[in-house]
């Protein structure tokens, strides 16, 4: 899915600064157990192919970035590009870095309950608390065996969020791409 893969560059060197891809998705894949990998394949758990189906949820397989200010820069041209083709929901699955010392200091802790902890109205885990920030406020499922990742215990959180102004979706499908890059 070309279209829902984008990347912010050093306008100086050309450098790739940061990179985000996504695959368009369903609410219902996520009431299932499944790993990274399922999230990440092209065709949904139900063995449906959504490239020729009309959603408006899409996954964040991934989003890597050398420079703070670059990964924030691609999500926010991101976010008007996703308004422009009617996107409403983002998901996405996080590891959980704080849960191995919380398990080692709390035995037979409950998963799903660090998974939701939170502190100050922010989320305890500080992975969890960087997308809290960045607008992935609820916590779709919390899956054993996501993906590899020794401080998570190989748990992740399945996040989403709500596609700021989504609500003005048809004013920015009016608005040419070179309108919404100076926005």
């Amino acid at each position: 899915h070309p279209e829902l893969c984008g990347g912010a560059f050093c306008t100086r060197t050309g450098e790739l600064l940061g990179s985000v891809f996504a695959k368009p998705t369903q609410d219902a894949e996520w009431t299932d157990p499944g790993s990274w990998e399922q999230s990440a394949r092209l065709e949904g758990q139900s063995g449906t192919n959504l490239s020729r189906q009309r959603t408006r949820c899409i996954f964040g397989i991934s989003l890597t970035s050398v420079d703070p200010g670059a990964a924030i820069q691609l999500l926010a041209f991101y976010y008007l590009y996703l308004l422009k083709r009617g996107y409403r929901e983002i998901f996405l699955g996080s590891p959980m870095p704080g849960l191995k010392r919380h398990l080692e200091r709390n035995p037979g802790a409950c998963v799903q309950a660090y998974a939701r902890a939170t502190r100050a109205g922010l989320p305890v885990d500080p992975q969890l608390r960087y997308y809290h920030g960045k607008g992935w406020r609820e916590i779709v499922a919390v899956r054993e065996n996501y993906f590899p990742h020794e401080a998570s215990c190989d748990y992740g959180a399945i996040l989403k969020a709500k596609v700021p102004l989504r609500h003005l979706a048809l004013l920015f499908r009016l608005v040419p791409v070179s309108a919404l890059r100076m926005i």
